[in-house]
Parts: C-alpha cells; sequence; structure tokens
C-alpha cells in the first residue's frame, strides 16, 4: 500500500512540474537556453540608436531569442566584415552594402533566405517589398539579404549659411521652376567666394550617377554598358571636373583627416551636402537651420533622378544559430520592424510598401516629401553591383578623375571598360 501510495505522490509531482513547466513565458526555449545573436552595422551615433529602436522591439517579443547590436566604424567596414568571415570572428546577422553584396553571394558566405521567407515563422515575404530594391541581393532568383530600407539621395543645404553670403536658397529656384545646374554653380560660388566650400562631391557610383542621371545619361541599360557612348554621361562627368576645378565643390576624398561631408556640414563649413536620409538624426542634434532639397535637373524634367542607395541585412552561413538568425532578419526588415525603426526621427525612407507616412510624420526639416520624390523618380544602381568588386574599382578611377589627373572623357572611357569586362566575367 504504501509502494502505491509513493507511485501516486510520485506521478502528482510529475504532474505538477509538467504544468509549472508549461506555464512558463512564452517562446522560452524547453532546455531554459536562450539564444543570443550578435548583430553589426555601420553608422553614426545616432543612426545606431534608431536600428535598435527594432532590436529592442525584437527582444521584448522574443523570451528565447535575444540580439546585440554592435557597431563598427565606416571606414574600411567591409574590409572588417571580410576578414572576420575568413576568421570565422562574424557576427550572426550584418549589414553589407548595396556594392558590396554581390561579392558575399558569389564567396558563399551568407545564407539564401528565399525559402525561409515562404514559412510561417518569417515576418515578411517578398512582395512586401518595391520590386526594384534587390540588386546585388538576388541572384538566379534566389533572395541571399533583405533590404533594410532604402535612401534615395537628395541635397541638404545650410539655410542660414546661404543667407549670410547673399544666395537664393535651392527652394527659391525650385518655386520658381529654375532648380538646375546653373542655380546649383550660382550658389556654390557665392559660398565659394565668400571662403566656404559650396558642396562636398563624393566619390562612390552613386555619388557619380546623381549627376549623369539628372543629365539624362545612362552608364547601363539593358544590361549592357553605354556610358562611353552617352554624350549626356560625358557632359556630367565634365560638369563635376569643372566644377572641383574651379572650387565650387570640393572631393570628399581630399578633405582634411577626420573630416567628412557630415562634420563639415555640422560645423558651418560647406553649404550644400548629399547623402539619403541617414544624415539627419545627427543633423537634428545641431542648431543648424537645414532642410532637403531634390537633386537639381539639367533636363526638361523638374527635378533629377537619383541613386537609391540600400543596406541589406544578412546571415552568416557558419552561425551556430541560422533559423533565428533569419527570424530576426525578417523581422527587422518587415513592415512592423521599418515602422518602428523609421516613424519620426528615422534614417531611412522604407523598402517595404504602405508606410511612407514614417518619413513625413517629423516636423523637421520642412520637406520631408522630397525623400519621396527623390525615391520615386531615382532608381537602385543594379547592373554594376551584380559584378563582385566592381564598385571600388569605379571608385578608384573615379578618385583620379576627382583629384584632376585624368580628364573627364577618359574617366569615362576607363569605367565602361572596365565596367564592361567585369560585368562580362561575373
Amino acid at each position: 500500500m504504501r509502494k502505491i501510495s509513493f507511485i501516486l505522490l510520485l506521478v502528482s509531482l510529475i504532474a505538477c512540474l509538467l504544468v509549472a513547466c508549461s506555464n512558463g513565458k512564452s517562446g522560452e526555449k524547453a532546455n531554459g537556453k536562450t539564444v543570443n545573436l550578435n548583430f553589426s552595422a555601420w553608422g553614426n551615433p545616432e543612426e545606431l540608436k534608431v536600428y535598435n529602436r527594432a532590436v529592442d522591439a525584437f527582444n521584448e517579443k522574443h523570451d528565447d531569442i535575444q540580439v546585440k547590436l554592435t557597431g563598427i566604424p565606416n571606414d574600411n567596414y567591409f574590409q572588417t566584415l571580410l576578414t572576420r568571415l575568413q576568421g570565422g570572428q562574424a557576427p550572426d546577422v550584418f549589414y553589407v552594402g548595396d556594392a558590396d553584396v554581390s561579392t558575399l553571394v558569389n564567396n558563399g558566405t551568407i545564407e539564401p533566405l528565399s525559402d525561409f521567407l515562404e514559412t510561417d515563422a518569417s515576418y515578411v515575404k517578398e512582395e512586401d517589398f518595391t520590386t526594384d530594391i534587390w540588386g546585388g541581393a538576388k541572384k538566379d532568383d534566389v533572395i541571399y539579404a533583405l533590404s533594410v530600407d532604402s535612401n534615395p539621395y537628395v541635397l541638404y543645404y545650410n539655410k542660414n549659411l546661404l543667407k549670410e553670403v547673399g544666395a537664393k536658397s535651392p527652394q527659391e529656384y525650385y518655386d520658381e521652376g529654375k532648380w538646375n545646374w546653373e542655380a546649383m554653380e550660382e550658389i556654390t560660388s557665392k559660398l565659394r567666394d565668400a571662403g566656404y566650400y559650396g558642396f562636398v562631391q563624393g566619390g562612390a557610383h552613386t555619388e557619380i550617377l546623381n549627376w549623369v542621371w539628372s543629365n539624362g545619361g545612362e552608364f547601363t541599360a539593358d544590361g549592357k554598358v553605354v556610358a562611353d557612348e552617352d554624350d549626356n554621361t560625358l557632359e556630367a562627368f565634365e560638369f563635376i571636373g569643372r566644377m572641383i576645378e574651379n572650387k565650387n565643390f570640393i572631393f570628399g576624398g581630399t578633405l582634411p583627416e577626420g573630416q567628412g561631408a557630415d562634420s563639415m556640414f555640422m560645423s558651418n563649413q560647406v553649404g550644400l551636402v548629399t547623402a539619403g536620409r541617414w544624415f539627419t538624426p545627427m543633423f537634428l542634434k545641431t542648431n543648424i537651420d537645414f532642410d532637403y532639397i531634390p537633386f537639381p535637373s539639367n533636363t526638361d524634367e523638374p527635378i533629377g533622378s537619383t541613386a537609391i542607395a540600400t543596406a541589406y541585412l544578412a546571415v552568416n552561413s557558419k552561425s551556430d544559430h541560422i533559423q533565428e538568425a533569419m527570424e530576426f532578419v525578417s523581422y527587422y526588415t518587415s513592415t512592423e520592424g521599418q515602422k518602428t525603426r523609421l516613424d519620426g526621427e528615422g534614417n531611412a525612407v522604407p523598402s517595404v510598401l504602405g508606410i511612407d507616412e514614417v518619413v513625413t510624420n517629423q516636423e523637421k526639416p520642412e520637406h520631408g516629401e522630397y525623400l519621396l520624390d527623390a525615391r520615386e523618380k531615382g532608381a537602385v544602381v543594379s547592373d554594376e553591383f551584380t559584378a563582385p568588386g566592381l564598385g571600388q574599382e569605379l571608385a578608384d578611377i573615379y578618385e583620379v578623375f576627382l583629384i584632376g589627373d585624368i580628364s573627364a572623357e577618359e574617366a569615362v572611357q576607363q569605367a565602361a571598360d572596365v565596367a564592361r569586362k567585369m560585368l562580362e566575367n561575373k
């Protein structure tokens, strides 16, 4: 009898333990362990705060998965990432730029995501994104990384600095229907003559394309390189070269050590810079009165067409927690994740459909809608960034051009030749 009672007591205890376990927090691992994911991205301090909005929201939803974000300096970000991937020290999840993602696709270091996107565990589906966002992140109809958001290039201008030098604002030219290259030259000339820098010209392919496209030119068309056959493309290079020679523009690569377009703008040394929305959170922490304006057009169009920069979020194929990493990537890039990050004082424009209001919800800058106009008018660089390493090869050519060692015609020809060769051999 005692034996039977003992067995009944033991069964009751086990049942109680099972009930207690079933009442644990939702999502908790059966073994009680939590998966910890490491997530790396570039960004200034204010951008990292924006990223952490979605990280914190995800962590609050999951007891079984916790994500920690670590920033990596912008300078040499991709080289640092490559070194860590090769050494087995890379994070589970990481940002990768639009010009670099094809390299990781080709070398097999990031996990394909298409199958996971079709599962119930994914917070986002392929059809949630704008159709032209994939660039080098998609190969042979397989998606290898998800767009975190998009960033159409616009110009930022310092209102008070332009008033000080007696220049009309870009908005005044725009309202008059005269926001064109001539107006850009007039403004930057006044800034230069007053001892300021007019505009910081970057050497990335996207920052060159902004002038090419705003002049109606093309670098590629229908998958073929046409830059050396397009007079409008050559004219854009000639305009950039002349502006630098006349000191209306300064090449960002020749700025003093430790100085960038953002710091020059915040210290009132330059009147205009270009970027996507990523400068905004940082600039809002200053006393500078600034606004957006679309790129000036040198065609009959009211605004110039510009490149749309995008970063992607990828999963390390050697992660010990690939499924959990995919779940986080899908949340971070989903409608909920992007809205959490970008609403109000965000650092980008959504790459998913239906939440454009997050861009115009902030009071400053005044013309947030210009970011949406630029996205509507612009395009993601597709062909050039599908060839691993081509973005850097082009930047190397542009640097030689922007410091004045080769002519605009030579730069166009060299860029076309290397692009044609690398795209044929990709």
